[in-house]
């Protein structure tokens, strides 16, 4: 089927399309649990840990108290209106005149076909270090965007933003755990960049051919990240002993594989809400482009203190959304007698 007829097929749109299943709901959530609560358990004992060596009473009462601080601060984060602090935390700014007029005319189309209200939600531009997940009621888009999309790309890139708020509201729970497992997660990858790892390794494989350069950078990752995981191994050795601190290290590797494809299949149903929208053939057309960055989930990372990557590949979410379209084709075009 040409991409002509593709393009001219009619989607169903609206409410129908931009609203949470259940399935949705059970993807978010799990993960949810397999990004966060792996590296949770390993702060939660190094916490149990630091609570018995200051003496505390109640050794417990540590992880508690710092849970509490990190979902008092979440709430306060979630919560209160978009002030200049609060646009610090979440790494956006708000859009200049000219981003403003783009992204309002953009943003009314994407909200009119979701069965949205446009102005339950507002509208903001991603700094370029930002992580943190941000509220429901808030749409962000990268400079790029605004600048170097038409306008139907610019409103497939708005359209997969709403797709990702219907999805689920587990992103102030992650906010919560992100900020719970900041120490550990941190501290790991302060030694990684510290030590120069990345760098040293870089520079080794660059002099290699190809394909030893893809067994050693598969090999000098391991190396790295046993060493940077070992300052953690040993305080949870002396806390629990050194074979539960060992498999406790290891439980968010394995999660971090164990989650790919649940995280591949909600990048999949957000592009499937794009298509369905009437913006399949653009947003395509944005995975195919190295100038602006994709439409994607925020990332986990922060989340744990593993570093295996949970992005899809543009390519497989390419063939998705092609896959889609020809459905779409096929059932509001049927072929005539």
């Amino acid at each position: 089927m040409t991409s002509e007829v593709i393009a001219k097929a009619n989607y169903p749109g609206g409410t129908a399309v931009a609203r949470r299943s259940i399935a949705d709901r059970v993807r978010a959530s799990i993960v949810l649990l397999l990004s966060a609560i792996p590296s949770a358990a390993s702060m939660t004992v190094l916490l149990y840990g630091l609570g018995r060596a200051l003496g505390v009473g109640a050794p417990g009462a540590l992880p508690a108290a710092w849970f509490v601080v990190c979902f008092v601060w979440s709430v306060v984060c979630f919560r209160s209106p978009p002030r200049r602090w609060l646009l610090r935390v979440f790494r956006v700014r708000q859009p200049t005149a000219d981003e403003q007029g783009k992204l309002s005319s953009a943003w009314a189309k994407v909200a009119h076909k979701g069965g949205v209200s446009a102005a339950s939600y507002t509208l903001w531009v991603q700094g370029a270090d930002r992580q943190f997940v941000v509220p429901r009621r808030m749409i962000t888009t990268p400079p790029e965007s605004s600048q170097r999309l038409s306008p139907r790309e610019l409103e497939a890139a708005l359209a997969h933003q709403l797709a990702q708020r219907v999805q689920g509201r587990a992103a102030f729970w992650q906010l919560t755990f992100r900020h719970y497992n900041l120490p550990v997660v941190w501290i790991e990858r302060a030694l990684l960049s510290g030590l120069g790892l990345v760098t040293v390794g870089d520079a080794i494989a660059r002099r290699m051919p190809e394909r030893s350069s893809r067994v050693f950078g598969i090999g000098w990752t391991v190396f790295s990240r046993v060493l940077v995981a070992c300052p953690t191994v040993a305080a949870a050795t002396v806390i629990i002993g050194l074979a539960p601190a060992l498999l406790l290290r290891l439980l968010p590797e394995i999660a971090a594989l164990a989650v790919r494809p649940v995280v591949a299949r909600s990048e999949y149903r957000a592009d499937q809400i794009v298509v369905d929208l009437g913006y399949g053939p653009e947003l395509g057309g944005i995975l195919q482009r190295t100038d602006v960055p994709h439409p994607a989930r925020t990332r986990l990372n922060p989340l744990s203190v593993s570093l295996f990557s949970s992005k899809t590949a543009p390519d497989k979410r390419i063939r998705h959304i092609r896959d889609r379209l020809d459905e779409l084709a096929r059932r509001w075009n049927p072929p005539s007698a």
